[in-house]
C-alpha cells in the first residue's frame, strides 16, 4: 500500500541500533559507577545523590534495552534524529563550559593583566628556591591537617599532634592577589607578631581556618591585624585546614592559659568536613572525651620545631603529592568531566551534597565544651559566621548554615553574621575576592569583617584593655 511507512536507509537503522546499544552501554556504566561512588564516598557527602543516579541508570538501561528490541525502525530512527541533536547541543554546551573552566591560576593571570596588575606567575616552589638562594630562610607551609591521618608525630615519648607551625620562622602563602605573601611566625608558629602571649592582657583570640590565618594578604592584612590597629590585644590561632576539633584543641593549648577576655569561634562552610577527619585521630578526641586532657604544646615548641623540621625534610613532598592525587580522584580530568556532564551539573545543582550526619552532632559537643570552657575563665565566646564565595557568585547557600546557626542560638553563642554584617549590605561582595574569584577574602574583605566585629564587641560594651589604661 502507499500509505505504508518507507523503510529508512540500512546505514540509518545501523547507527540507530549502534546509539541503543550505547545507551544500554552507558547507563550500566552508570549504575556501576554510583555504586562505586557509594562504597568510595566521603563522609560529608550524602548518598542520595548516587542512590537516584543508580534508579535513572536502571530505567534508561531498559528503555533502551526495550527500544532496541520492540521499536520500529521508523520509530528508532525518528527518536534517534529527536534527541541526538539535542545530546550534541549538551555536550557542546558541557565542552564550552569546560574549556571556559580554565584553572583559577590562569583566570588569575588574565585578569591581572587585563586590569594592570602585577602577578607574580611564580609556582609557590620556585618562590620558595628563590628566596633561599637570596639568603631568606623559608620553609613549606605545614598545618595540623597535615596530621589527621598519621594521627601526630612519633616522637621518644609516644605520639605528639602539633597544633600550629615552626616558631619564629618565615613561609609564604598561596599567590590569590598576585603575589605570595610573606608570613613570620610567631613564638608558637602562628601570624602574629611576636611578644603578644601576655596572661590576662589578651582581649581577643581568634580559633578557624585559613581564613583566620589570613590566607591570600600579608600578615598587617587579616583580621586579626586589623584589630589590633583597633586596639584590641588580638591573637590568631587559625590554621589552614582546622576544622571545629583542631580549632577546640587550639583553644585549650594556647587561649586557656592566657585567659582571653573574648574568644571568636571562626566557622567557614567547609568545616564539617575537616571535623569529618579530625574524629579519626585519637589524639584529638580526647581534647574532646577527657575534660582536663592537654598535650601541654604551649611549652613543648622546641621539641614541636624539631619535629616538624625533620618532616619538612622527609614527609613533606610525600604528603603534597598524596593530597595531589587525592584531590585529581575527586576532582577528575577534563574529559572525565565533560562525560559526566560535570560543569552543566553544577549550573543546576544537580550535584551530591553535605548531609547532617553523626559529626554535626559532635560539632554541637564541641561548641558547647569550648563556651564552658571559656566561661571557666570569665571569658566571653562569639560565633563568627565567615561565608563562602559561592554565596555571591552563584547563589548557593553552604547547607549546613542553618544547622550551625541553629546550634549556636540553641547554646547561647552569640552570633556575628558576617554575611548579614559585611556582604549582604555591601554593593559589590565580590569584590571583596582577589579578582573575584573563589578564594579567600582580600584586605578590604578582611579589614570589614574586623570593623564588624569591633562593631558587635562596642554595642555589647567591650572595652579593650589598652583603653582602660
Amino acid at each position: 500500500m502507499e500509505n505504508k511507512l518507507k523503510e529508512p536507509p540500512r546505514i540509518a537503522v545501523k547507527f540507530a541500533n549502534m546509539m541503543f546499544l550505547l545507551g544500554i552501554l552507558f547507563s550500566i556504566l552508570l549504575v556501576v559507577y554510583a555504586i562505586y561512588k557509594i562504597y568510595n564516598l566521603p563522609e560529608i557527602l550524602s548518598p542520595v545523590f548516587y542512590i537516584f543516579s543508580i534508579l535513572c541508570g536502571g530505567v534508561f538501561a531498559a528503555l533502551f534495552g526495550i527500544g532496541l528490541k520492540r521499536l520500529s525502525n521508523n520509530l528508532k530512527v525518528n527518536l534517534l534524529l529527536l534527541f541526538f541533536p539535542v545530546g550534541i547541543a549538551v555536550y557542546g554546551f558541557e565542552t564550552y563550559l569546560e574549556f571556559q573552566r580554565s584553572t583559577i591560576k590562569a583566570k588569575r593571570e588574565i585578569i591581572a593583566k587585563q586590569t594592570d596588575v602585577s602577578y607574580d606567575t611564580r609556582t609557590q616552589m620556585e618562590v620558595l628556591d628563590d628566596l633561599r638562594d637570596s639568603g631568606v630562610n623559608v620553609i613549606p607551609d605545614v598545618n595540623p591537617a597535615s596530621f589527621r591521618k598519621s594521627d601526630g608525630l612519633k616522637t621518644n615519648r609516644g605520639r605528639i599532634y602539633p597544633l600550629g607551625s615552626i616558631s619564629n620562622s618565615a613561609t609564604i602563602g598561596g599567590n590569590e592577589a598576585g603575589y605570595y605573601p610573606i608570613i613570620e611566625t610567631d613564638e608558637y608558629g602562628f601570624n602574629n607578631p611576636k611578644g603578644l602571649y601576655n596572661k590576662n592582657k589578651v582581649d581577643i583570640i581568634l580559633t578557624g581556618d585559613s581564613f583566620t590565618e589570613g590566607r591570600s594578604v600579608h600578615s598587617d592584612e587579616n583580621i586579626s591585624a586589623v584589630l589590633r590597629k583597633l586596639d584590641f590585644n588580638a591573637i590568631s590561632i587559625g590554621q589552614a585546614g582546622n576544622g571545629p576539633l583542631i580549632e577546640h584543641a587550639a583553644l585549650k593549648e594556647y587561649a586557656e592559659p592566657l585567659k582571653p577576655k573574648i574568644v571568636l569561634w571562626l566557622y567557614f562552610g567547609n568545616d564539617l568536613g575537616d571535623l569529618s577527619e579530625e574524629m579519626k585521630s585519637s589524639i584529638l578526641n580526647k581534647y574532646l572525651n577527657e575534660d582536663d586532657y592537654s598535650q601541654n604544646l604551649i611549652s613543648r615548641q622546641e621539641e614541636i620545631d624539631g619535629l616538624l623540621k625533620n618532616y619538612i625534610k622527609y614527609e613533606w613532598k610525600k604528603e603534597n603529592e598524596r593530597r595531589r592525587m587525592e584531590y585529581e580522584r575527586y576532582s577528575g580530568i577534563p574529559a572525565i568531566r565533560i562525560i559526566k556532564l560535570y560543569n552543566l551539573r553544577i549550573k543546576i545543582n544537580l550535584t551530591p551534597t553535605p548531609t547532617l550526619y553523626l559529626p554535626t552532632l559532635i560539632f554541637r559537643d564541641i561548641l558547647q565544651k569550648s563556651k564552658q570552657m571559656v566561661s571557666d575563665w570569665d571569658g566571653k565566646m562569639y560565633l563568627v559566621y565567615l561565608p563562602y564565595f559561592e554565596r555571591y557568585s552563584t547563589g548557593n547557600e553552604d547547607s549546613n548554615r542553618n544547622f550551625v546557626m541553629q546550634t549556636a542560638t540553641e547554646l547561647d553563642i552569640p552570633i556575628i553574621d558576617i554575611h548579614k554584617e559585611v556582604f549582604d549590605p555591601h554593593p559589590d561582595p565580590l569584590s571583596l575576592f582577589p579578582f573575584r574569584l573563589h578564594s579567600h577574602y582580600n584586605a578590604e574583605g578582611y579589614k570589614l569583617v574586623a570593623e564588624a566585629i569591633e562593631k558587635r564587641l562596642q554595642a555589647d560594651g567591650y572595652v579593650p584593655i589598652k583603653s582602660k589604661k
